[in-house]
């Protein structure tokens, strides 16, 4: 009854207000629609991907500026929040934010290179690798996400003419090789060819399927020297190509903008923004499980943003730049040699001496994928002669300069050698002559001396090939017993690689090149879930001797190859661990000195501390370089003998690098001590700490390690000096002279 005259009363208020009845109708299903549509329309550009607020480390470096740049910072700082709080921001506002800040690392880049920002150089070079980093992958998931299907036809089109190029460059290897024709008809080289020029992809990808299938079941041939070679290097672009075509092809049609790849973008950026604060394992693998999620679901499959990752986050990580100058330093050497002449030239037994003078130098020669020089032999002669024959005796000062060359290069894995060259110049001078006819000789003397000289082009011709005779099987005979197959490099190197592997170290990419004036060295340590390098700002390298640059990711991932997650070691065991890693990777016993009290420490010799550490099963030692500071971070506990156990702590100790004239000296900082999970007793926690302070900084006390330093290279011992020490944007940087 009560629901009955309730309706009549709605029944009655509708009708009596009908125009009111469809205006309020109108009202709520408009209103419903932009709900709706609010509700469901689609995230465009950046909002919801990046963070929501600017990463504090720009912020920081920013508010580090000194005062003249405030005004420049704050600038920086609102083009920023236009990128990050990107609230009412479009696509077109995005792109206008981070073509602004490109202008702005322009800028930064330009300054930092102008020895007048000295002072502020570390902030500089934190602003620029931080600013670039976050650009570069902003810039390139704005691409991703608008990127559609057509992406997918455009990557295999690439991918077929990749082929076709591979193809050939295999296809010119065989012919050039014995048995060439068995191996072409085998890898299916004329059929992949041919597949990808057609515009077949049906038929392409069956015939790069065959082919794939040879190199997939190469381990299971019978013939040991068949899997050897179809292991050479020179099928490794060839295969890579093949996996290429056949990946694209079979990848997905994926929309542009699609919620899957916006959700993965948006994890990738959350992981790299927690990898860029705290280094730790868990967002390196974090990211690396973002990104593939990203190659799973753009249309791209991530091809635009794996650039910009690969240059930021999965570069190479250990890079050397040495000058040809410093080099030489090792191999340059001069020789002095003096000998008897005994020959018979023109007619005349020829009599006398000489002595050669020879420089032993390196010549860079530029090579984009190996190391290339030649190793040259600069030389002169001198030799004091006299010929003798029936009707006189000539006397002859000869001046001879040659250049002995041979070509060396290096991939990375092997040394190999090239014929060597020489080119001769030589300068015969009769001085004198003897016919011994008594008054008569002196008209007799010059008569002969003219001859002499009449044959002097077919004297020195005959000089130069006796020269080039005695210089060069000698010169490739020296070179190749260092350099050839085998000679000593190849053995000496393999050595070395053998104890990286052992250890776990090998690096997984590398690159080996030269200039005319430097050699260029870059590998990277990086397992499936970690991370690389960055690229290195131009201000760690100081443009002579050699630099040696680290990352701290290199650092990272070699601390975690140390075996020490989750293990117990006493001190003595830690340092015989040590001892045995170093070994392995030098080839030879090393033992580290143990330490003297350090200076100005008095006579306290109390070391009731704690001796054994319990390493955390995550991140035992991490490393964190910027601004000038290397942190170490040690992740332990510590069993102490006849008191309570110290549960895990994370212990952070700054250390900074100078050079002085006499010493490298490296400066600790405080040590700071927190507990890894919160304590349950302030008062206890701070007594832990303290115990653990006085332990970190007695290990750690203030170094000064004398900067000079030998190398003995064959008989040579060559010094070396310590004259740079930059730690900058995640990079160790230290120059040798």
């Amino acid at each position: 009854m009560i629901f009955n005259r309730n309706f009549e009363a709605f029944k009655q208020l509708t009708v009596s207000r009908g125009v009111w009845s469809v205006v309020l109708s109108g009202v709520l299903i408009s209103g419903s629609c932009w709900l709706s549509a609010a509700d469901e329309a689609p995230l465009t550009g950046l909002r919801g991907i990046l963070p929501a607020a600017v990463p504090a480390d720009l912020t920081a470096t920013i508010a580090a500026l000194p005062e003249n740049w405030k005004a420049w910072g704050t600038a920086v700082s609102a083009e920023l929040a236009a990128l990050y709080e990107t609230e009412g921001v479009d696509v077109a506002g995005q792109r206008k934010a981070i073509a602004a800040l490109r202008g702005r690392l322009t800028s930064v880049n330009s300054h930092a290179a102008d020895p007048r920002y000295k002072g502020i150089l570390p902030t500089l070079v934190s602003l620029s690798g931080g600013l670039k980093r976050r650009l570069d992958t902003a810039e390139a998931a704005l691409d991703t996400l608008e990127r559609g299907p057509e992406a997918r036809s455009t990557k295999i089109v690439a991918a077929s003419r990749h082929v076709a190029q591979e193809a050939q460059a295999v296809n010119t290897y065989l012919n050039s090789i014995r048995n060439g024709a068995g191996w072409l008809k085998y890898l299916q080289v004329s059929d992949v060819n041919a597949a990808a020029a057609a515009n077949d992809a049906e038929k392409t990808t069956a015939i790069l399927a065959s082919a794939q299938s040879r190199f997939k079941s190469r381990d299971t041939l019978a013939d040991a020297r068949a899997r050897e070679f179809l292991a050479k290097p020179e099928f490794a672009a060839y295969e890579e190509s093949i996996d290429g075509y056949l990946a694209a092809v079979t990848a997905p049609t994926v929309a542009a903008n699609n919620p899957d790849l916006r959700k993965n973008l948006a994890a990738l950026f959350a992981a790299v923004e927690e990898y860029e604060s705290t280094r730790a394992s868990s967002a390196s693998a974090a990211v690396r499980k973002a990104f593939d999620g990203v190659r799973a679901t753009a249309p791209d499959a991530g091809d635009g943003l794996a650039n910009a990752m690969r240059n930021n986050y999965f570069n190479y990580n250990l890079r050397v730049v040495a000058s040809e100058a410093f080099l030489n330093k090792f191999v340059g050497q001069s020789r002095d040699e003096t000998g008897p002449v005994v020959d018979y030239i023109l007619g005349a037994d020829v009599r006398g001496t000489q002595a050669t003078h020879t420089d032993v130098s390196i010549d860079l020669v530029p090579s984009g994928n190996t190391a290339q020089f030649d190793l040259t032999a600069n030389g002169s002669v001198a030799a004091s002669t006299a010929g003798y024959t029936s009707q006189a005796t000539i006397f002859t000062n000869g001046n001879h300069h040659f250049t002995a060359m041979k070509r060396i290069s290096f991939d990375g894995d092997r040394f190999w050698t090239q014929p060597a060259r020489i080119n001769v110049t030589t300068n015969n001078t009769t001085t004198g002559a003897d016919t011994h006819m008594g008054f008569l000789s002196g008209f007799a003397n010059g008569i002969a001396v003219r001859k002499a000289e009449g044959m002097r082009g077919e004297s020195e011709a005959i000089a130069a090939g006796r020269l080039q005779e005695r210089v060069l099987p000698e010169f490739n005979l020296e070179v190749d017993k260092e350099f050839g197959p085998n000679g000593k490099a190849n053995p000496e190197f393999e050595k070395t690689v053998t104890g990286l592997r052992e250890l776990n170290l090998y690096p997984d990419a590398k690159s080996w090149s030269t200039t005319d004036t430097e050699l260029k060295v870059a590998t990277r340590l990086m397992a499936a879930t970690e991370l690389g390098g960055s690229d290195a700002n131009p201000a760690l390298v100081l443009g002579r001797g050699a630099t040696i640059l680290l990352h701290e990711s290199v650092m990272n991932n070699a601390a975690d190859r140390l075996d020490l997650a989750g293990k117990t070691f006493t001190e003595e065991e830690l340092k015989a661990k040590l001892e045995e890693n170093f070994s392995k990777l030098l080839g030879r016993e090393v033992k580290f000195k143990k330490d003297e009290k350090p200076a100005g420490e008095g006579d306290d010799k109390d070391d009731s501390g704690p001796k054994t550490f319990v390493f955390d099963k995550t991140d035992p030692i991490r490393v964190q370089v910027s601004d000038g500071t290397l942190v170490l971070t040690l992740r332990a506990g510590f069993k102490q003998e006849g008191k309570e156990d110290i549960p895990t702590q994370i212990i952070s100790v700054p250390l900074q690098f100078s050079v002085n004239m006499k010493n490298v000296v490296i400066d600790p900082g405080e040590v700071a001590v927190a507990a890894a999970e919160p304590a349950e007793n302030a008062g206890k926690q701070f007594t832990r700490a303290g115990v653990i302070k006085k332990k970190i900084g007695a290990a750690l006390p203030r170094r000064e390690i004398d900067r000079v330093s030998y190398l003995n290279r064959d008989k040579k011992r060559v010094q070396i000096a310590v004259t740079r020490i930059r730690a900058l944007d995640g990079w160790l940087s230290i120059t040798v002279e």
